[in-house]
C-alpha cells in the first residue's frame, strides 16, 4: 500500500513542478534554520570522543566568598585554585573519577622549540592530572598517558597530538624523544589523534602534568566529576556541601559557596553572581524559537497543500464512493506530503552543515582553521531532530487540508464543493 502512495507522491511532484519546487524550497529553508540550532547544540553537548562522558560529568568551576561579618558586605567570585580543590573538592566517594583541569584566564599557549632547529612557535598546552585520562577518551596512536606516579612526582612527561609531533619532529619518530616546552625539557610518552577546538576540555596540542609547572598551586582549575549514574548527583551535592561547611568552620573571615555541580549543558550557560544557570528557561526559549520557525513556513506551505488537494478532490470523492475509509485517505495524503517534506528536510540538513561549517567561528567560538568531527555532525540526536522537524512540519502544513478533504461529503467532493 505504501509503495503505491510513494509512486503517487513522485507523480504529484512531477505533475506540479512549480508547486513542488516552492514546497521543497520552503521546507528546506525551515529545516535548515532549525537544524543549524540542533547541530550546533549537538556538537556542544552530546557525548563525542574525547569528551565521551559529557552526560555523566558534572562541573564546579566557580565559587563565591562572602564576609562572615554582614556589616562589611564583602563578596567576590573566582575560579578554585589547587588548594581549594585539594582540601575541599576532592577525595569524594560518590564520583567514579575526579579531575582538575587547568583553566588559565589568559589561555595556555606556550613556546615550543622545533627539533634540531632554533625555530620556536606557540602551541595550546593542556595541564591536567592522571585522572583526566579516565574522564576523557583519547585515541592513542603511539604510547600511553602519563601515570598517577608521574603526576605525583612532577616528572616532565608530555602527551602530544599528531599535528604537533609533525611540527616538532617532522617525519621522524617522536615517541620517547625529548622536546623543549616553555624552555623546559619534556619526554614524549604518548601521541594522540588531533582534537578539534570544539571540545572545551578535550582540546589541546600537548598535555602535561600541572605538577611539572612551578606555581601550579596558585593556578585556576575547573573540577570535573564523572559519575557512574546521574542519580548519584544528590550524593555529590551533599559531599560538596560538606566541603563548604569544612571551609566555613576553618576560615574566620569568609563563608564560601561552590557553584555546582552543574551538568555539561549548564556549564555552557552564563552564570550571574551565585545564581545557578536556569536550564528550564533556556529550554523554553529554544522551544519557542522552534515553534516560530516551524509555524511560519507551515502557514505558507498549507496554502500549497490545499491547492494540491483541491486538484484531487474528485479522486478522493470517487474513492470514498467505493468504500475508502476517512482515515485511509487522511493517512495517504499525509504520507504523500511527508515524502515531499522529507526531500526538503534532507536538503535542509545538508544546507545546515554548510552553514555550520561556514559560520563555525561565530556559532561555536572556535578558530577558522579548526575542524569539526564528522561523527559530531552525523550524531543520532541530529538525525532524530531532522525526522521530528519534518514530521511536525508535515502535520502543520498538510494536516488541516487533509482532514477537511477526508471529512468532505462524497457528492460535494465529486462536484468540487465546500473545499
Amino acid at each position: 500500500m505504501y509503495k503505491i502512495y510513494l509512486k503517487q507522491a513522485v507523480k504529484m511532484l512531477k505533475q506540479n513542478k512549480f508547486i513542488s519546487i516552492v514546497t521543497i524550497t520552503g521546507t528546506a529553508l525551515a529545516i535548515m534554520m532549525i537544524m543549524v540550532i540542533v547541530v550546533t547544540d549537538a556538537i556542544k553537548n552530546v557525548d563525542i570522543a574525547p569528551e565521551i562522558n559529557r552526560n555523566n560529568t558534572f562541573y564546579v568551576k566557580r565559587y563565591t566568598k562572602k564576609h562572615k561579618d554582614e556589616s562589611k558586605r564583602g563578596m567576590w567570585q573566582s575560579t578554585p585554585d589547587y588548594n581549594l580543590y585539594k582540601n575541599y573538592l576532592s577525595g569524594f566517594k560518590t564520583p567514579e573519577y575526579t579531575t582538575a583541569v587547568d583553566k588559565a584566564w589568559s589561555g595556555n599557549r606556550y613556546m615550543i622549540k622545533k627539533d634540531n632547529a632554533d625555530e620556536r612557535f606557540l602551541a595550546e598546552i593542556r595541564m591536567v592530572d592522571a585522572a583526566y585520562w579516565k574522564v576523557m577518551s583519547f585515541s592513542f596512536v603511539e604510547g600511553k598517558a602519563f601515570t598517577e606516579e608521574d603526576f605525583a612526582s612532577g616528572i616532565r612527561n608530555v602527551v602530544i597530538s599528531e599535528n604537533l609531533a609533525k611540527k616538532v619532529f617532522g617525519n621522524k619518530e617522536a615517541l620517547g624523544k625529548s622536546m623543549e616546552l616553555d624552555f623546559n625539557t619534556y619526554k614524549v610518552v604518548g601521541i594522540v589523534k588531533n582534537v578539534s577546538q570544539t571540545f572545551t576540555y578535550g582540546y589541546g596540542e600537548a598535555y602535561i602534568p600541572y605538577t611539572s609547572k612551578n606555581g601550579y598551586e596558585n593556578r585556576s582549575y575547573h573540577i570535573l566529576y564523572l559519575l557512574k549514574d546521574k542519580k548519584d548527583i544528590v550524593s555529590l551535592i551533599e559531599e560538596i556541601e560538606i566541603g563548604q561547611r569544612k571551609f566555613d568552620s576553618a576560615d574566620s573571615e569568609w563563608n564560601i559557596t561552590f557553584h555546582g555541580p552543574n551538568s555539561h549543558r549548564q556549564t555552557l550557560m552564563n552564570e550571574t553572581r551565585d545564581m545557578k544557570p536556569d536550564e528550564k528557561t533556556t529550554n523554553r526559549k529554544m522551544i519557542f524559537i522552534f515553534c516560530v520557525l516551524l509555524l511560519i513556513p507551515a502557514v505558507n506551505l498549507s496554502s500549497f497543500s490545499m491547492s494540491q488537494i483541491k486538484r484531487r478532490i474528485e479522486e478522493i470523492g470517487v474513492r470514498k464512493a467505493f468504500g475508502a475509509k476517512k482515515y485511509i485517505i487522511l493517512i495517504q495524503i499525509l504520507f504523500e506530503n511527508l515524502i515531499t517534506t522529507c526531500v526538503g528536510g534532507i536538503i535542509g540538513l545538508v544546507l545546515s552543515y554548510f552553514i555550520v561549517l561556514w559560520l563555525k567561528e561565530w556559532l561555536l567560538d572556535i578558530g577558522t582553521e579548526s575542524t569539526i568531527p564528522i561523527h559530531a555532525l552525523m550524531s543520532f540526536p541530529v538525525l532524530l531532530g531532522v525526522f521530528a522537524a519534518c514530521f511536525i512540519l508535515n502535520l502543520l502544513s498538510a494536516g488541516i487540508p487533509a482532514y477537511r478533504a477526508s471529512k468532505a461529503n462524497i457528492v460535494d467532493s465529486i462536484n468540487k464543493k465546500n473545499m
